[in-house]
């Protein structure tokens, strides 16, 4: 009797196509700690019943489709996963000064102004007459340098609206619904830790991931990445017992 309890790690790769719409797997990536990965299978079935007895017992069933998807929590909040998560695109901005940016028309004191970039320094804000609002704390206050936001403390009888000048430090960032749907391959490298840490492969050739339903960003406990997704046939596979088109599982 074998039992199963798995732990390992999961990687992905991007599936990419040429100009003759031929697929090719990318390298694999890592995604980081996955405490719960869990490929799924149903079928679609058409049952025949018969009409002599009165009560309609199945007498046939016939498959019409098979279908399999998959299951996964990423603990591992990484901008790449992210992408793959929200049908987003990853990021870095560099650096760099930013000159004239235009405040929201009718500030009045206790308003929240917040700049476009972020980890905000070497702040000067100027009204449209280009007169310097220059005293932090009297005039205005910049509350986080990091998300870049100015508390007005006082309108007086400056022109608005109120235009800032400073430096933008570097960001990762993920942008939502910038992508198409992902077609990855994925792969888990595992042991069976209930029959000796006795070493399995599992092979997703070609699966279509969803958007993730939610974001946990408010909680009290560990918030991981829900990640789902359906497995399409591979058809640069061999339709023999050893490989299959959708996946396969190796004991090794």
């Amino acid at each position: 009797m074998a039992f199963f309890s798995g732990q390992g790690e999961v990687s992905v790769a991007p599936i990419t196509y040429d100009t003759n719409g031929v697929a090719s797997t990318g390298a694999f990536r890592k995604v980081g700690n996955v405490p719960d990965f869990k490929p799924k299978f149903d079928v679609s079935k058409k049952e025949k019943k018969e009409s002599m007895s009165s009560q309609r017992l199945t007498v046939k069933t016939i498959i019409s489709e098979n279908k399999s998807s998959f299951d996964a929590t990423l603990d591992d909040w990484s901008k790449e996963n992210l992408a793959l998560a929200t049908m987003g695109t990853a990021t870095t901005t560099a650096a760099g000064a930013v000159t004239g940016e235009v405040a929201p028309l009718g500030l009045i004191v206790g308003d929240i102004w917040a700049l476009k970039r972020q980890k905000v320094s070497a702040l000067i804000i100027k009204d449209s007459a280009a007169t310097p609002v220059t005293v932090t704390n009297t005039k205005y206050r910049l509350v986080d340098a990091d998300f870049g936001t100015i508390e007005i403390l006082d309108v007086g009888t400056y022109t608005q609206p109120f235009t800032a000048s400073y430096s933008a430090g570097e960001v990762d960032s993920v942008s939502f619904f910038t992508a198409p749907i992902a077609e990855v391959a994925l792969r888990f490298e595992g042991k069976n830790t209930a029959d000796g840490n006795r070493k399995c492969l599992v092979e997703l050739y070609r699966v279509a991931l969803d958007p993730t339903k939610e974001l946990g960003l408010i909680s009290d406990d560990f918030e991981g990445i829900k990640m789902s997704g359906n497995l399409l046939v591979d058809i640069t596979k061999p339709i023999d017992p050893v490989w299959g088109q959708f996946g396969r599982i190796v004991y090794l």
